[in-house]
């Protein structure tokens, strides 16, 4: 006999708590470790009743994209991602949510679950701007810097060379606008680095970031900006939702407000941590500066 205790992860994502529990208690045990610093005790907004059916080739490689624009059927309370691999219910009025994951869509469960969290904060904070972001973020003296860039662009080189300072995540992270100023925050989703600490707080600057030569700090326009961080923004896509047009706006509106209010530079960097330099002398720059 399974008890929920033992099949129960709670797992706190922002101010998001959701409780994730699997048909096998095997998978609740490696969750609880590899999320580890993000377990929560709190009472969870959903219940997710989880299936997994795998086979041994269900783990090899997959063709199926890492994506959150997972092809998706929604009819009532039900959602099929990627034609029945991923399949559920969801009762907000029960705070339940059932899914079952056949074959390779266990490849798309991060993404899952980022469909879960923008889920939960449509229905419990309706018009907050509130999104995931491809991004490694540093709690250095206070202030939060947020490092932006695709795969490959060294989100987790960056946070590699700041262990000095507080490493909330170096793969995706949450920003969000608390009493009147953006603040960001760690989430479970890590990508190399191991010691991400569960924090939150107050953003400084965010940092569009590419390996480079030297070390060259760029203004760049609002609209270059927009441009290129919204691609960094994890698709917002609710369990339920089909309209896609509405989302890609909100996002885009998402972009710009942070552009008006967080200050935003292109960084090249050289893999050491004399890159924090640079960051040192960002008051009085006019165009770029180097070191």
């Amino acid at each position: 006999m399974v008890f929920i205790k033992d099949a129960d992860c709670r797992l706190q994502i922002g101010d998001i708590c959701c409780s994730l529990r699997f048909d096998d208690p095997a998978y609740s045990v490696y969750s609880r470790k590899y999320f580890n610093e993000f377990i929560s005790e709190d009472e969870p907004e959903l219940i997710l009743d989880i299936s997994i059916n795998l086979t041994e080739n269900d783990l090899e490689e997959t063709d199926i994209p890492d994506s959150v624009l997972l092809p998706k059927i929604v009819d009532g309370n039900s959602f099929d991602f990627h034609s029945g691999l991923i399949k559920g219910i969801l009762d907000m009025d029960e705070r339940r949510c059932t899914v079952t994951f056949s074959g390779k869509g266990i490849h798309s469960f991060k993404q899952f679950l980022f469909s879960v969290y923008y889920t939960l904060v449509r229905h419990n904070h309706p018009g907050e701007s509130n999104f995931l972001i491809h991004a490694c973020a540093v709690s250095r003296d206070g202030c939060g810097y947020v490092f932006s860039g695709p795969s490959e662009s060294g989100k987790s080189t960056i946070a590699r060379f700041s262990s000095d300072h507080t490493i909330l995540n170096d793969e995706t992270v949450i920003i969000r606008k608390e009493n009147g100023s953006y603040m960001v925050s760690s989430t479970p989703f890590r990508g190399d680095y191991m010691n991400n600490e569960n924090v939150s707080t107050a953003l400084n600057a965010i940092f569009l970031i590419r390996h480079g030569e030297k070390n060259i700090i760029k203004e760049i326009s609002k609209k270059e900006f927009v441009i290129r961080f919204m691609k960094e923004v994890i698709y917002s896509d609710s369990l339920l939702s089909t309209k896609r047009a509405d989302t890609f706006s909100e996002m885009m509106n998402f972009c710009s407000m942070v552009a008006d209010e967080v200050p935003f530079y292109e960084l090249q960097f050289l893999p050491d941590s004399s890159f924090w330099n640079v960051i040192d002398d960002l008051n009085g720059l006019t165009t770029e500066k180097e070191v």
